[in-house]
């Protein structure tokens, strides 16, 4: 063991116990260093690596089970600790290993168990690494699998810095990600404490090339600072800067960094794809909603009306940004199923037959058929099929009752009866929206969910202008 000059900081105020621990631990090839005061042992672990401390309980001015409780408190990595000492007793040593020491020798040692038992310890704590270290790539592997299974960008975004803030446990750790008109990079996430750190909003391009072309990907900035770039196959798509006064980064650390951000740069261009192939399909098909609608002056801008409805009551009822944006998908295409039913039965100007009535019926499962080839969220594609269900379990395509309709679909049912009413149609007048509400409070809890429809009354009372 000795042969590896592994290196021990000695924590002893007895001249000749130094003395002595200086003669035997070089005589065994060990690199020692040796102090008395607690305090310049501190400092001495926060700049230096040791891979063994030997304390000494009784010291002068803090003793060595206050110096114990105060390495809990430091953010660095603590070696393994073996206590020495001439206050031999059990409780002692059990209070020594509770706050923290990793073996117990008493004084006078002899020769043979202080080698024993600093052989064992850092035999020990080299496979506590190893293993350590076998685990932490099983970890990153495993998370870096749930990172490329996220196609959605904003929870990609969360997922990153939420996970390179565990790895590396810094004080703040950013999150930039380059916007493709500028080519700058905007500041999209933040984690952990930002007090007196001065941090850019925005990052340039310039900026981050400086040192990419020298094959490193990862920099220091300062001693406080370091940042990795984030890349996707041929371009730079993302920064991470983690900022630390306490604790300083080694080489390896930058280095593992520096490979991981690969991948996580190509995660994130993954997602970037697949997002905006997602809004050109999402984008192609409000053109045919809008194609649709135009042949008919009496729908025309039908679903922008619903949109403004549903998300007005998805406000009202609290809902956050994501099911919001989903609510104003759905109600822009809640009608696309339309297009695979007749035009002279959608533009009919009297009222439908039975017949033409079951083919009607059939809009939202084409609508199903429609999105469900295409990356759109769940809950948005069932808002648009069960957008016709009824609270008292009469509606279609499959008749679901109450609660068990969902929440969304129940939300677009009352924003599409409104728009309708509120609407010129062949068949009749258009209603005022004092006789639409009426018409909607008299048939919530049959048709409609009660709740939705107080709330849509309750944003039209409160609100200064007319929905």
């Amino acid at each position: 063991m000795g042969s590896k000059k592994n290196k021990i900081l000695v924590i002893e105020d007895n001249v000749a116990v130094q003395n002595l621990y200086r003669e035997i631990l070089v005589r065994h090839a060990y690199e020692v260093e040796v102090q008395q005061d607690t305090s310049f042992a501190i400092d001495l672990l926060k700049k230096d690596h040791f891979d063994l401390i030997i304390l000494d309980l009784q010291l002068p001015g803090e003793n060595g089970m206050i110096f114990l409780e105060r390495l809990k408190n430091l953010e660095i990595e603590v070696p393994p600790i073996i206590v020495c000492t001439g206050l031999a007793s059990v409780e002692i040593a059990v209070q020594a290993i509770k706050k923290g020491a990793s073996d117990f020798i008493t004084k006078p040692f002899t020769l043979e168990s202080l080698m024993s038992a600093i052989e064992r310890n850092i035999r020990i704590n080299e496979l506590v690494k190893k293993i350590s270290g076998i685990e932490v790539i099983r970890s990153i592997l495993e998370l870096n699998k749930k990172l490329i299974s996220i196609t959605d960008i904003e929870q990609l975004c969360t997922a990153v810095i939420d996970l390179v803030y565990n790895l590396v446990k810094p004080d703040l750790a950013l999150f930039y990600f380059m916007d493709d008109n500028t080519g700058r990079f905007f500041l999209r996430r933040t984690k952990g404490s930002s007090t007196d750190i001065n941090f850019p909003i925005v990052i340039s391009l310039s900026d981050a090339c400086l040192y990419k072309k020298d094959g490193s990907s990862c920099r220091r900035i300062d001693s406080c600072c370091f940042e990795v770039l984030l890349l996707g196959r041929k371009d730079i798509i993302g920064i991470l800067r983690f900022y630390s006064k306490n604790r300083s980064f080694d080489d390896k650390e930058l280095d593992f960094l520096s490979v991981f951000g690969t991948q996580i740069g190509i995660a994130l261009e993954n997602a970037k794809l697949l997002q905006q192939l997602q809004d050109s399909y999402i984008n192609s098909i409000r053109f045919l909603v809008n194609s649709l609608e135009a042949k008919d002056v009496y729908t025309k801008n039908h679903s922008e009306q619903v949109a403004y409805y549903a998300v007005a009551i998805g406000k009202a009822l609290g809902l956050d940004g994501d099911n919001l944006e989903s609510l104003r998908n759905a109600a822009y295409l809640h009608d696309i199923g339309k297009l695979g039913i007749k035009d002279e039965i959608i533009s009919k100007k009297t009222s439908l037959s039975c017949e033409e009535f079951e083919i009607i019926k059939k809009h939202p499962l084409i609508t199903k058929e429609i999105l469900s080839p295409l990356r759109i969220r769940k809950e948005e594609i069932e808002a648009c099929v069960y957008h016709h269900e009824r609270f008292d379990g009469t509606g279609y395509p499959e008749g679901l009752e109450g609660e068990k309709i969902p929440l969304l679909a129940r939300i677009l049912a009352v924003a599409d009866a409104l728009s309708a009413m509120v609407s010129e149609r062949p068949y009749r007048k258009k209603m005022t929206i004092e006789d639409a509400l009426q018409e909607l409070k008299e048939n919530a809890g049959q048709q409609f969910d009660e709740n939705i429809v107080r709330a849509l009354m309750n944003v039209i009372k409160n609100s200064k202008e007319k929905l």
